[in-house]
């Protein structure tokens, strides 16, 4: 793959080793797959709180972390312990409070948003990256504050309330999270963090603290959003639904009439409960 395959990003993605990182990643066989348990257990022992998700997949593995984002951990043993019983579950990392991780999907147009975005201000400054192995870009930074879920078309806020996959995981495409430099987690420049920060609107009731008859009406009308959906929008229903559900807190009784909802639609179990978790980390991050 040559530069002018691939949509550039900012500044800040051009490490030493770059595309031919990225390169070797996407050409690696099974033989040679890294070992995944001990790149877990290094994330573990530099304090990052550590999360199995299913092999070649994004979301937590429920087997060994039912509560999701929240059964992450910095605890050495614990990792070995989830890695030892799947080898082959991708890493997931929980950025730590004051990290905001800047996750640009060139799918959407996430890179030509985000270069047009910075150019103002000379592009993103160099940070510890990661390629994706969908050819997007995971850039670390350090930000206090309450941000943004989504900076700009095709670039989302991944902070504490959420997670990333982290290399050398692997993507469903077949190819492999790679780092993209080795540099340090840089603070977030003041133009940057303006740029996330979310906007302070006046305070209002939210539904999920209503009670009584207008909390009862909202959740049958995101049950019936589910419920009413055709063919070929069902998922779409369910994650819309449920983000508005963990907007709120997730209430259980709610997030059980969507599933309730989703299989009466005739969607399978698995795939609602990805949605289910999807929505859960967008909404929190």
């Amino acid at each position: 793959m040559t530069t002018p395959q691939r949509e550039r990003h900012p500044r800040a993605e051009a490490p030493s080793t770059g595309f031919a990182s990225h390169q070797a990643a996407e050409s690696t066989s099974e033989s040679t797959a890294p070992d995944l348990l001990s790149h877990a257990v290094a994330g573990a022992r530099a304090g990052l709180d550590v999360l199995p998700l299913v092999p070649g997949g994004k979301t937590p593995l429920g087997a060994l972390a039912p509560h999701g984002k929240d059964d992450a951990s910095s605890d050495v043993e614990q990792v070995r312990d989830w890695w030892c019983q799947c080898p082959d579950a991708n890493i997931g990392v929980r950025p730590a409070v004051g990290v905001v991780v800047v996750d640009v999907d060139p799918r959407d147009g996430g890179a030509t948003a985000l270069v047009e975005l910075t150019r103002p201000h000379g592009g993103l400054t160099p940070t510890r990256c990661a390629w994706t192995g969908g050819n997007g870009l995971h850039a670390w930074y350090r930000a206090a504050g309450q941000f943004k879920r989504r900076l700009c078309r095709g670039v989302d806020l991944k902070g504490h309330g959420g997670y990333v996959v982290a290399p050398p995981s692997l993507h469903p495409s077949g190819r492999r999270y790679v780092w993209a430099n080795d540099l340090p987690i840089a603070d977030a420049p003041p133009w940057l963090v303006a740029l996330m920060r979310k906007s302070v609107l006046p305070l209002r009731p939210a539904l999920g603290v209503l009670g009584g008859v207008a909390s009862a009406r909202a959740d049958d009308a995101l049950v019936g959003v589910v419920a009413r959906a055709r063919t070929g929008g069902r998922n779409a229903a369910l994650h819309w639904a449920a983000c508005r559900a963990a907007e709120r807190g997730s209430p259980p009784a709610l997030v059980g009439k969507l599933r309730r909802a989703g299989l009466g639609t005739g969607l399978p179990a698995e795939e609602i409960e990805r949605t289910l978790a999807s929505a859960a980390g967008v909404a929190h991050a």
